[in-house]
């Protein structure tokens, strides 16, 4: 799925930012870089097709994840660390006919990597399955954190222009990023989405004014279709679908 996702991002143009725009990202990164953080976590798969031998595999993951408050409350796509939230309940077609998939995480030693390259110990708090959303928080008491501004939002409009702030990978030592683009399209059924022109699975997006817009999420095919492999599209998750998903958290 990581290889669709890129291949996807890739395939979508990107711009050099100018004038007021470019001002504005610079503003926000100078004020917001440390907002997004990396994830690590071991994560163990159980998985079982039909009545086949269950096999299990244990793998480490990092992703990218918004920090909502300055206590550490971290949001991230529940698909790229519940690596078998996408794959369970679904049936697929085989040579012996169609089969249905059970899977399971058990995800632990879960670590946020902080801006200075130290790790905090952290758990998971909440899982938004319908909206492709965990929450997480650091397991010690904490107010040292650096928040996206979740209140101040406004909605998403097409053509849009945006800004991006993120994170590079380990192999460019995790640096913070910032990229601009636009919304390309406004999706409404079966509940509103933003696609943007510019990869932000995870990644907190801002209007050209620095209101918050919202996070990239992945939107997965339907388990029903019958697909032997999981589609997914990068898409923008509305802000105010956050705000509510962030409030169920106890």
């Amino acid at each position: 799925m990581k290889s669709l996702i890129l291949l996807t991002a890739l395939s979508l143009p990107l711009f050099a930012a100018s004038g007021p725009l470019k001002t504005k990202a610079t503003e926000l990164s100078n004020s917001h870089k440390d907002s997004t953080l990396f994830i690590s976590a071991v994560v163990s798969i159980e998985l079982t097709a039909g009545s086949n031998p269950t096999q299990k595999e244990e793998k480490k993951v990092e992703m990218l994840g918004t920090v909502l408050s300055a206590e550490g409350l971290i949001v991230a796509p529940l698909s790229t660390i519940d690596l078998a939230s996408s794959m369970d309940g679904r049936t697929v077609n085989t040579p012996q006919g169609p089969m249905k998939i059970s899977a399971k995480s058990d995800v632990k030693e879960v670590k946020i990597l902080m801006p200075d390259g130290t790790e905090t110990d952290a758990k998971i708090v909440l899982k938004d399955t319908d909206l492709d959303l965990v929450f997480l928080k650091p397991e010690k008491a904490a107010s040292n954190f650096k928040p996206i501004p979740l209140a101040d939002s406004a909605p998403m409009n097409l053509l849009d222009d945006v800004i991006v702030l993120g994170r590079m990978n380990k192999e460019l030592n995790r640096e913070p990023m910032a990229a601009t683009g636009e919304i390309i399209s406004v999706i409404k059924k079966p509940r509103l989405f933003g696609k943007i022109s510019a990869p932000a699975t995870g990644m907190p997006v801002f209007n050209d004014q620095g209101k918050f817009l919202g996070i990239g999420i992945n939107r997965l095919s339907s388990k029903s279709s019958g697909e032997n492999n999981v589609a997914s599209s990068s898409v923008l998750l509305p802000a105010a679908d956050i705000a509510d998903s962030a409030s169920q958290v106890k």
